[in-house]
């Protein structure tokens, strides 16, 4: 089994991945959620997409197969702490596909991430918000080294 990971940049990113990333997403959506998604949801997504692309602020790493099928993806950008002034880096969503789950996937998608926030940032502090019921994201976030630091509340 042979994996690769990439950085989408403006030079290689067509129509062709975006959508082959939103499917994912939807495929995400109905997992997780038990929804799927609609056309202003998919047109949202997609402009979210176009910007990290397009922004220093922001990345996406795509997992291919031997095939060059896309199996995963990860996105990130940097936020700004206005209270202690400083930067630090939110992992905003990572998927993989469940036929290659538990094969480290989704654990390399991370390590580029993080190495994106150290190599171009300058940051180690790495935020993640994991939906309360989705006990999967939670083990595998808490298995590669991140803590429970508090918990957001929400009148939805």
């Amino acid at each position: 089994m042979s994996i690769h990971i990439q950085l989408l940049t403006e030079d290689i990113v067509n129509q062709k991945l975006l959508n082959e990333i939103l499917e994912l997403w939807n495929e995400n959506a109905i997992e997780t959620a038990d929804c799927e998604l609609g056309e202003s949801e998919r047109k949202g997504i997609q402009e979210q997409l176009e910007q990290y692309i397009q922004s220093k602020y922001g990345a996406i790493y795509i997992a291919t197969d031997e095939n060059n099928a896309m199996i995963g993806f990860g996105m990130a950008s940097i936020k700004k702490d206005f209270i202690f002034d400083m930067n630090y880096g939110q992992i905003d969503e990572v998927y993989v596909v469940p036929v290659y789950r538990r094969q480290k996937v989704a654990k390399r998608l991370v390590d580029d991430l993080v190495n994106w926030f150290n190599d171009e940032h300058n940051t180690t502090v790495v935020n993640v918000y994991v939906d309360l019921e989705n006990d999967l994201a939670l083990n595998f976030w808490e298995g590669i080294g991140l803590e429970k630091e508090f918990f957001m509340l929400s009148n939805n």
